[in-house]
């Protein structure tokens, strides 16, 4: 019935054409196939044709009639299905609007059931939680008595062990000085022997190693004793090595020996020699001019006098211009003079060694060979000692000997009053 509704509305004449050919399959399907018969009115053919002419003349009005008929079935039949499928479709509306109705009930009494048990578990969490709380409040009024009881006594016992220190600390320092000696004293006093020592050795033999030496064995000394109020005292003690550390380090010793070695290679170095200058006067020809007879009567008398005077060479070492004597003094003054430099050099007298270099300069250049290789590495070593940076500059005095002196000076009072006492 519904499907009916569903199709679509058809004009009348489709209406008319769709009857006409269901009348026309309808009479097609009751009219059998028979054999023809041959009749009375068949064999007259005037009766015959008088029926064909009625039945022709009748035909259509019969038709009309039976469509007018099914036209008016179907109209009625197509009215019913109109009116059964509205009162369907107004039951199917009204099924659904009850379900969705039953539907909405439904929910909502399950919304209103999960509220309520989530409201009853609210209820029983909010109830735990108090419960919770008031323990809870218990436990820490609880851990908070016995921890303020526990800082009351921690206070009463730390007062009781700063009073203990205290007079421990008392009574070791009255009994150290009654007893007149500590080992912070023979350790102070050791330090302040050992910088002594250094002292003496830097401004009585200018060791610097040595007494750097033993400024670090007297630190270590000060370090034994950790005590925060020798802080001070130690770190002039680290200034004066530092000081110390930065002075040239040069050693007036390999100076020293080096010009010893100079002065033994003095009389192996070359002098000064004369050389002879060469002859530049032309050799003695005649020649078979007329016009050079001048020339060749002068050349023909030294011939002459040179054959009238015999001579022979004899080759022998070219002497030195300077006379023995000569000789021994420069070699003599150029020892001198480095003899002079390594005594000054010793003596940490940095001008006097320098002007003495200068001096065995100046005679090496005027008295030996300066052509030979020998002479010229001599010069190259003075030289090089003269461009040696050998200024050295020492601190007036140790910054830790007086602050140490006075350090021992307080305490052997302080001991000595209280041994008066």
């Amino acid at each position: 019935m519904v499907q009916n509704s569903d199709k679509p509305k058809l004009s009348d004449e489709e209406r008319l054409a769709e009857l006409e050919n269901q009348l026309t399959q309808q009479a097609s399907a009751k009219t059998p196939e028979q054999p023809p018969k041959v009749s009375a009115k068949a064999a007259d053919p005037v009766a015959n044709s008088a029926d064909k002419t009625s039945k022709d003349s009748s035909a259509p009005f019969a038709q009309r009639e039976a469509y007018q008929s099914s036209a008016n079935k179907k109209t009625a039949k197509t009215g019913l299905l109109w009116f059964v499928s509205i009162i369907n479709f107004l039951l199917v509306l009204a099924l659904a609007a009850g379900a969705y109705w039953l539907w909405l009930q439904w929910q909502r009494q399950q919304n209103t059931q999960l509220f309520n048990e989530q409201q009853q578990q609210f209820s029983q969490q909010q109830a735990k939680l108090a419960e919770a709380s008031a323990s809870n409040q218990l436990v820490e009024n609880a851990l908070l008595a016995q921890s303020q009881a526990a800082v009351n006594e921690v206070e009463q016992l730390t007062e009781k062990l700063s009073t203990v220190e205290q007079q421990l600390a008392v009574n070791q320092s009255a009994l150290a000085e009654i007893a007149g000696r500590r080992p912070a004293d023979w350790l102070l006093a050791e330090a302040d022997y050992l910088v002594s020592i250094a002292g003496r050795k830097l401004y009585l033999e200018h060791d610097e190693k040595t007494a750097i030496m033993m400024l670090q064995a007297a630190a270590s000394r000060l370090e034994d004793l950790n005590d925060p109020s020798l802080l001070p005292l130690r770190e002039k003690l680290a200034n004066d090595m530092q000081t110390l550390q930065q002075i040239n380090p040069v050693s007036y010793t390999e100076l020293a020996l080096t010009l010893g070695g100079l002065i033994k290679q003095v009389d192996d170095l070359p002098l000064s020699y004369f050389k002879r200058p060469e002859s530049t006067e032309p050799p003695t020809e005649v020649s078979a001019s007329v016009e050079d007879w001048q020339t060749n009567l002068t050349n023909n008398f030294k011939s002459f006098f040179d054959n009238f005077f015999s001579y022979k060479k004899i080759t022998t070492e070219i002497k030195p211009f300077m006379s023995e004597q000569q000789q021994w003094l420069a070699k003599e003054q150029l020892k001198f003079a480095l003899h002079a430099a390594q005594i000054a050099i010793l003596q940490e007298n940095t001008d006097l060694f320098h002007q003495s270099l200068l001096d065995g300069v100046a005679l090496l250049t005027d008295n030996y060979d300066r052509q030979s290789s020998s002479v010229r590495q001599f010069h190259d070593s003075l030289y090089a000692l003269y461009n040696t940076e050998t200024e050295r500059k020492y601190p007036a005095q140790l910054s830790v000997t007086e602050a140490l002196h006075e350090l021992i000076s307080q305490r052997l009072d302080r001991r000595f009053a209280n041994g008066a006492r």
